[in-house]
């Protein structure tokens, strides 16, 4: 295969999937991991894609909102093994924030199902969706103004409303990961109420993402990647993010 031929068929890998690893590039096409860096090299000059550690991320923006029910039909079932992994790393007690978005919609029904005895404090009214059937949870719901287009709670009465409250852990939802931007949305309200539940985390604070955010860069920051204590992603981002020794946060497959 040409280098024209290969690069090709890695940007069409990065367009499917958003990221790339160089040991599983060398292994597709037959060919040392120096040349499939020389590959990446050349095509990030070209402006084609983001270099890092073990490989390469693609290079998007998102400027828009997606609709609700497109994103909660992305990746089922890689949010629902997260969502798992995450009531595992709750105890008794805890004091837990769960922003909006559908990962995080997954992530409070799991928390919900577990069995334990949790205070949830949260601007997601997809809580509503997902019964306590041990009635062993004390759910604070977030007041504010509703966005029917992220089905949450936000504005000034809500972080009014968090200005008050603190937990000992949360999981936080986001649209992009990207080592320049750190963690990123489209809409500033739903940043702002993400960054202070991020801030008001007195123990660890987790990112809860599947794969195609790595690499996604959108308009408001809520963090920095070194404010997060651990990645709660599905198999492909955890191997990505195995490889990229500029994150320091612990990974988490689900």
């Amino acid at each position: 295969m040409l280098p024209l031929e290969r690069q090709q068929r890695i940007s069409d890998i990065l367009s499917e999937n958003g990221i790339v690893q160089v040991s599983r590039l060398a292994e597709e096409f037959g060919v040392s991991e120096l040349t499939i860096r020389r590959d990446l090299d050349q095509m990030e000059e070209e402006g084609l894609l983001k270099r890092t550690h073990g490989g390469a991320t693609i290079l998007r923006n998102m400027n828009a909102e997606p609709h609700y029910l497109q994103k909660a039909a992305m990746f089922a079932e890689e949010k629902h093994r997260i969502a798992q992994k995450a009531a595992e790393l709750v105890q008794d007690d805890d004091i837990v924030m769960v922003n909006s978005g559908t990962t995080a919609s997954a992530v409070l029904g799991a928390l919900l199902d577990s069995g334990k005895t949790l205070t949830i404090i949260t601007n997601n009214i997809d809580v509503f969706n997902h019964p306590d059937t041990n009635g062993k949870c004390t759910i604070v719901l977030v007041g504010g103004t509703y966005r029917s287009r992220s089905r949450s709670l936000s504005g000034s009465l809500a972080t009014k409303h968090l200005e008050g409250m603190f937990a000992n852990k949360s999981f936080i939802g986001v649209d992009g990961i990207s080592e320049s931007a750190g963690l990123t949305t489209p809409i500033y309200e739903e940043s702002v109420v993400s960054n202070m539940m991020l801030r008001h985390t007195t123990g660890r604070s987790f990112v809860i993402a599947t794969h195609n955010k790595i690499g996604v860069t959108s308009n408001y920051q809520i963090g920095r990647m070194d404010e997060i204590h651990g990645i709660i992603t599905d198999k492909e981002g955890a191997e990505f993010f195995r490889t990229d020794s500029s994150v320091k946060a612990e990974i988490i497959e689900a």
